[in-house]
């Protein structure tokens, strides 16, 4: 199985024990915390760029102007 498949199935089996709702709070916590960890990217995965461009092309046609990340505006 190829980690990208394993790091799947393991976030969706943690997910479904949260689901049940019979889990302490730390542990569920604990889950948590283990799904955030799964889901980063792996080292050296570059950042999804689904949908970039089409906001590109729906800020130009409305004429607003691209923003930055961390919320600093471009000039």
């Amino acid at each position: 199985m190829a980690p990208e498949e394993t790091r799947t199935r393991l976030i969706a089996q943690i997910a479904s024990l949260l689901n049940e709702g019979t889990m302490p709070a730390d542990a569920r916590a604990a889950g948590l915390t283990l799904i955030g960890w799964l889901a980063r990217r792996m080292p050296g995965e570059a950042a999804s760029r689904d949908g970039v461009d089409e906001m590109c092309r729906r800020a130009a046609v409305l004429g607003c102007r691209p923003r930055r990340v961390g919320g600093r505006r471009s000039t």
